[in-house]
């Protein structure tokens, strides 16, 4: 069994109703382009996150579709303005294996 992918996501900048915030998100995912071997020569199979929607209080704002040219960690970076409420991001993944995970954050005021 592989070990479980760590995510994490942060808020840089004031996070206060009506500000624009830059949000980051980083997943520990290997990200095998299937591109690679090991050192049998092997060829490893290629295993990439290759979704990413990031919802904020339940509505999609954000919809990505990885690629085998994304870094391992993975980092995804956005902006988002912070409803008056505040509220909770989310963002969900999924890999080529059809493994799933997703990071919750609340938006703190």
């Amino acid at each position: 069994m592989s070990p479980p992918v760590l995510t994490k996501l942060a808020f840089m900048g004031a996070v206060k109703p009506g500000a624009t915030v830059q949000a980051r998100w980083s997943a520990s995912h290997p990200m095998d382009s299937g591109f690679r071997v090991d050192d049998s020569g092997r060829r490893i199979p290629r295993n990439i996150i290759h979704s990413v929607s990031v919802f904020l209080n339940e509505q999609l704002i954000l919809e990505a579709d990885l690629g085998t040219a994304m870094t391992s960690p993975v980092y995804l970076a956005f902006s988002l303005v912070v409803p008056a409420e505040g509220g909770m991001v989310k963002v969900v993944w999924k890999d080529d294996l059809g493994v799933m995970g997703e990071t919750l954050q609340r938006l703190v005021l």
